[in-house]
């Protein structure tokens, strides 16, 4: 090989070598990209993930992309929905809105319109949504972007928007009240002190007098002090303390116990209360008034009761709350009042009544950052949920213990509507499992053969009576499931009569749900789901 030949290959390796370099560069950088692609990609799921209501991306009528929250409402997994025809969700009331989708010519003022459309879930039960659709791009074709939002979510932000713009109005006349409270007070108080130097003298005259001022200064002193509870907007950090929520349920339920105790109507009949106080990490706050939000909300049970019946308090803590079970099985709450009952000066009771208990109730709870929420039906009686959150340095301190978990469980509730229903279902998808409901026999035989469910729990009732029970039937089909039982008389029932029905635990009501929970995680660990 000649020089030429030699310098010819040398220029050659040189410069396979500089492209080699640029190559590696370019990798390097395109790794980079990569990365920062898929960790923006990550983010974007994420954000996806936590906005609120259901998403989902839909191109060619086909579903390609799907939210957290779409996925869980509707029962499926990420996988089922993938490339699945969207109208195959659609119930047949909202054809036309798949229709207009798939409209040739779909224009931005269409969009503009909100609508209300009914998909089907997994398990057949209908969904109402409020739903927007924004037309997009998704890999250079056209998409819809349809964002929904239940319907009962949707009532409930709107109520709950009413509700903070109706307070606030509230709040502002209740502060100037007490501002007139105030100046009303001190005079009363000056007249006092001259009508009590009056009797000191012997004045039988105005001896009468004395006693209906005296009187009015603490009724009015005891409304004043009511008032500035309502409007203030934060505690003094001196008057926060570590209470136990479980302790101070207990002296609720003491104070309270004349009023229950004693004969609702003069009818002779009886109202107990029975609890399930599990021990609670410490919670910070003011312990008085903490203890006066429980006892009002026993007092309203007792009220509701007025041919006796029980009261049923129970606590649990959960997701750094400690979570607080008033139940009672009462006359309920009219569904005309229902978004007024928190609000200031609104009473029900007849006499002298000043409509302020739950609306204290209300402002202290949420003055601790807590929550308080509830479910009545008419004739059927009413749960109060109340939440405060766990001090900081337990939540802090605390670690995850894991246990045979809820979550992602599927539940079979066979219950016809109402209170019952509802707080089985709350309650069950609070602690994230999937719940699915049916009351008659073809529904819950149809449920049984396309999902597989970890728990059965049937409610009982006067429309639904023992010898009715599908249980056994259930049972004979081959599906060995554990299988609660809610029924009126099961303080009565017998642990014979308990086994031919083929029921594994039998619960009353009001519901004992930390009794059901525990037969659930128990029977969970025991299958080995953790």
């Amino acid at each position: 090989m000649d020089t030429r030949q030699v310098n010819i290959l040398k220029e050659r390796i040189e410069r396979f070598s500089k492209e080699k370099r640029h190559l590696r560069e370019a990798l390097t950088v395109a790794g980079k990209e990569k990365r920062t692609f898929q960790k923006r990609l990550r983010e974007s799921m994420e954000i996806l993930r936590l906005v609120p209501g259901a998403i989902v991306v839909i191109q060619g009528g086909k579903i390609i992309l799907t939210n957290e929250a779409f996925r869980d409402q509707l029962g499926y997994s990420a996988e089922e929905l993938l490339d699945r025809n969207f109208a195959q969700l659609v119930h047949p009331d909202s054809a036309g809105f798949v229709k207009m989708l798939e409209g040739k010519k779909v224009s931005v003022k269409t969009l503009e319109c909100p609508y209300e459309i009914y998909l089907v879930t997994n398990e057949g039960k209908r969904l109402c949504y409020d739903s927007r659709v924004n037309k997009i791009r998704y890999r250079g074709r056209k998409a819809f972007l349809i964002n929904m939002l239940e319907i009962e979510q949707a009532k409930k932000a709107e109520m709950g928007i009413r509700y903070t713009q109706r307070m606030d109005s509230l709040v502002r006349m209740a502060s100037g009240l007490s501002r007139e409270l105030k100046g009303c007070l001190g005079f009363l108080a000056g007249e006092a002190g001259y009508v009590h130097g009056a009797e000191a003298q012997g004045d039988t005259a105005e001896i009468g007098s004395a006693k209906g001022v005296e009187a009015a200064y603490k009724k009015g002193h005891l409304v004043l002090k009511q008032l500035n509870c309502l409007t203030a907007n934060k505690y003094d950090p001196s008057d926060l303390f570590p209470v136990d929520i479980k302790q101070l349920v207990q002296d609720a339920i003491n104070a309270t116990r004349p009023k229950w105790e004693m004969a609702p109507g003069g009818r002779g009949a009886k109202i107990e209360v029975r609890t399930s106080l599990r021990p609670l990490s410490p919670v910070r706050g003011h312990p008085q008034e903490i203890r006066n939000v429980f006892e009002n909300i026993i007092l309203n049970a007792v009220d509701a009761l007025p041919d006796g019946g029980e009261i049923y308090v129970s606590t649990e803590e959960y997701s750094g709350f400690a979570h607080v079970y008033f139940q009672d099985h009462g006359v309920g709450i009219k569904g005309s009042i229902k978004d007024m009952i928190f609000d200031p000066f609104f009473t029900t009771k007849p006499g002298s009544a000043q409509g302020l208990g739950l609306s204290l109730c209300h402002a202290i709870v949420t003055r601790h950052g807590g929550e308080i929420e509830f479910i009545s039906q008419k004739g059927q009686g009413t749960t109060f949920t109340v939440k405060f959150p766990l001090a900081q340095e337990v939540l802090v301190s605390k670690k995850k213990n894991k246990k045979a978990g809820i979550k992602n469980s599927r539940v079979l509730v066979i219950a016809d509507e109402g209170i019952v229903q509802d707080l089985l279902f709350k309650s069950f998808q609070k602690k994230g499992a999937r719940v699915s409901g049916a009351s008659a026999a073809k529904e819950v035989f149809k449920l049984l053969k396309k999902t597989k469910f970890d728990l059965i729990i049937e409610s009982l009732d006067k429309h639904r009576p023992e010898h009715s029970s599908m249980v056994p039937k259930i049972k004979q089909m081959g599906h060995d499931l554990p299988t609660i039982l809610v029924s009126h008389g099961a303080k009565t029932m017998s642990l014979k009569r308990s086994r031919e029905l083929g029921v594994d635990l039998v619960v009353g009501r009001p519901l004992e749900m930390d009794k059901i929970f525990s037969f659930f995680t128990t029977t969970l660990a025991l299958k080995g789901r953790s």
